[in-house]
């Protein structure tokens, strides 16, 4: 049971002795640790700090003590909210009291509905808990009010389902170091670019880089959101015009001229040189007024003159600069437009933006989730991580059906949420999601086709042709920098964000009339896809092993390499559970048996599960696999009787489903083998090279 502090008394309630029975409905969950009456925006409010019971702070994730306002008029105004917003960033509240959430006590018979109308106007507000002075004096008696209506009212708000750019700082987590050096780096008169993909923060960085330049008195910003038909459908003249008069009202100079075609780069000089402080021209969605353009053509031409201005007036006057942002990073790349120079080539320094890190993404589900009564561990959150590549918007999409799946299911919050429950629910969750993830890599597919191309190799199995084709660094640079290409612990190449991937795939079989991800090969193309599989594993084999014989790396099968290549030559394409019987046992003799027989004669026993293992993970991966389906040989059917490793290659090799229920269960058995093999031997050739 709280307490009122004596100091709370003799400095407020003294004053305001109405106001103790209004406290008193606190003490069963918190202690009064400071009260005082304030006042701003023309209005006066008394305002308390609340320290919550251990309860209440496991219960709602409350880490710091909680501010309490409380209102005497009879109704609620902007004015009166705007208030209570800016106490808590005064002393004593700043750094003492949760910035996510607080109480509003007021007189008004209708204090909730407005509270409620005001945040779903306002959706970046906090979580403001409005309470009636009324209903709390009528409930005196019942020590469980403010713990039920705070459940009611904290409980039901989702605030991970957040689809626009961020404005404020509530709910904007991570990218501080970035935002850090982009502001260093105005400050300098620097221009920057900040790219990647749709959705992931890339606007919400800009309006932090605006708030943090305005508070700091550093520059003048304007944002320019370049897809607006407003600033697209202008010639580049009009849109200096637009600049310059801008420029003028900011700085009292006088208004500019005539614009047009011919004078607007003198009438930009001459405003610029009018300058008293640094200004910052922020062109968001920048591609749409660029060469790359697909609706307002004449950008391929007026981009060349646009920057050449910007560019002569930024070499004469350092008070101006520029951030430039989009999901095409084209614009700065390219070093000739049509013939002419890019002006823009060489003066803007420029980086991708990627998914939050592991530690950005804890925070942010964490925070929001406890408010919610959603509190996800450490697992739950690598999982999430993991699984959604720390893009911002699918985390929270993912997050959010979390909690609508489980108030669907009727479980009372709080409940800890850890990655088995994730995983269970994983495929509903994933489909609630492929809208967003059409969204993330719509514009991929329009500007690189051909990297999308390599994506969509991933997304369908085809590694091996993807390796091939990666070394070629134009069909994978971007991909890389959007920070969709990583590397498993085989060291095969994978798509960081797999729900993307899952649905870059679903998307491509859709296309080609496929029921499953995998591009299964079809019947009458088999056996000529076998002979050159054949061909190409044991060419490639014999390449590495010289290689390994160069740089002096643990030797694969010693000197007289693979033994039964001519077995292995004759294998057939598989048809039934005999014939893949006869494949595998023909693989895993040929390969794996024979470097488990070199390990032997050397005096080492654990040559495959020791120095294959650690010297060569991909290849390793791949005989592996050959290892479990030939001593499992007679058991694939029985996956219940099967070992763990077993399950794993027939969950990914069959995608989830039951082999008896797999149609050419047996050849795409094979197929996942033969692929997987050479896609091993071709990473460990990659390496060495």
């Amino acid at each position: 049971m709280g307490t009122i502090r004596t100091e709370v008394r003799d400095q407020h309630l003294n004053q305001f002795p109405e106001e103790e029975k209004l406290l008193k409905m606190f003490l069963p969950c918190f202690y009064i640790t400071w009260g005082r009456r304030r006042r701003a925006y023309n209005t006066d409010l008394s305002v308390y700090i609340l320290k919550p019971e251990p309860f209440m702070a496991e219960a709602y994730g409350f880490d710091q003590e909680v501010m309490l306002v409380y209102s005497k008029y009879p109704s609620i105004e902007s004015r009166s909210i705007q208030a209570a917003e800016s106490f808590m960033a005064d002393e004593p509240a700043r750094g003492r009291v949760e910035k996510l959430t607080y109480y509003f006590i007021s007189e008004a018979p209708d204090a909730e509905q407005w509270i409620k109308n005001y945040i779903s106007v306002n959706q970046e507000a906090r979580l403001i808990i409005p309470l009636s002075a009324i209903e709390l004096r009528k409930h005196s008696g019942d020590s469980w009010y403010i713990r039920n209506k705070t459940s009611q009212l904290l409980y039901g708000r989702d605030l991970f389902d957040y689809r626009l750019p961020l404005e404020r700082d509530t709910y904007f987590f991570g990218r501080s170091e970035l935002a850090v050096n982009l502001f260093d780096s105005i400050k300098r008169a620097e221009n920057r670019g900040v790219f990647g993909l749709r959705k992931t923060g890339k606007t919400s960085l800009l309006f932090k880089l605006e708030r943090m330049l305005k508070d700091g008195n550093i520059a003048e910003v304007m944002y320019l959101d370049c897809k607006l038909p407003s600033i697209r459908k202008l010639r580049w003249f009009q849109l200096f015009e637009v600049i310059c008069k801008e420029i003028s009202k900011r700085f009292a100079l006088p208004a500019p001229r005539s614009c047009d075609d011919i004078s607007a780069s003198k009438e930009f000089l001459r405003l610029v040189g009018g300058i008293t402080r640094p200004m910052l021209l922020v062109f968001d969605e920048i591609e749409y007024i660029s060469p790359i353009a697909l609706e307002d053509k004449h950008w391929r031409g007026d981009f060349i003159a646009f920057w050449q201005t910007f560019w002569a007036c930024q070499s004469r006057h350092r008070t101006i600069s520029a951030m430039i942002a989009g999901v095409n990073p084209s614009v700065v790349e390219i070093d000739s437009i049509d013939g002419i120079q890019n002006p823009l080539f060489g003066i803007v320094s420029y980086q991708y933006l990627t998914g939050l890190s592991n530690e950005e993404t804890r925070s942010m589900i964490r925070t929001l989730g406890k408010r919610m009564g959603l509190k996800f561990d450490y697992t739950a959150v690598d999982y999430i991580h993991e699984r959604y590549g720390g893009h911002p918007l699918l985390i929270r999409m993912a997050c959010s059906t979390v909690g609508h799946m489980i108030s669907e299911q009727g479980v009372n919050r709080p409940i800890d949420i850890n990655s088995k429950m994730l995983e269970e629910d994983e495929q509903q969750r994933d489909s609630e999601l492929m809208f967003y993830c059409r969204h993330v890599v719509s514009e991929l597919r329009q500007f690189y086709p051909d990297e999308y191309e390599m994506l969509e190799l991933l997304a369908c199995g085809q590694i091996h042709d993807f390796i091939e084709l990666s070394g070629y660094p134009e069909f994978t640079k971007h991909l890389s920098s959007y920070g969709l290409l990583g590397k498993d612990q085989y060291q095969r190449p994978v798509i960081k964000i797999p729900v993307v991937g899952r649905y870059v795939g679903l998307e491509l079989a859709r296309k080609e009339g496929r029921k499953t991800l995998f591009r299964v090969t079809p019947k009458k193309d088999r056996s000529s896809w076998l002979q050159k599989r054949k061909n190409s594993i044991v060419a490639d084999l014999r390449l590495l092993e010289c290689a390994v014989t160069k740089v002096v790396s643990p030797q694969i099968f010693g000197i007289n390499s693979f033994p039964r290549a001519d077995d292995f030559s004759k294998v057939n394409v598989v048809d039934t559970e005999n014939d893949f019987k006869v494949f595998i046992d023909v693989c895993n003799k040929c390969f794996v048996e024979s470097i488990e027989n070199f390990g032997k004669s050397i005096g080492h026993p654990h040559y495959f599960w020791e120095k294959i293992k650690t010297a060569y993970p991909g290849l390793w991966h791949a005989l592996h696999r050959i290892k479990i389906y030939r001593h499992e040989g007679a058991h694939l059917m029985l996956s219940k009787s099967a070992s763990a490793d077993l399950l794993l290659f027939l969950e990914q090799d069959l995608e989830g489903k039951k082999p008896s229920t797999v149609q050419d269960c047996y050849f795409i058995l094979q197929q996942c083998v033969l692929d997987g093999l050479l896609t091993g031997i071709q990473i460990e050739m990659s390496k060495l090279a």
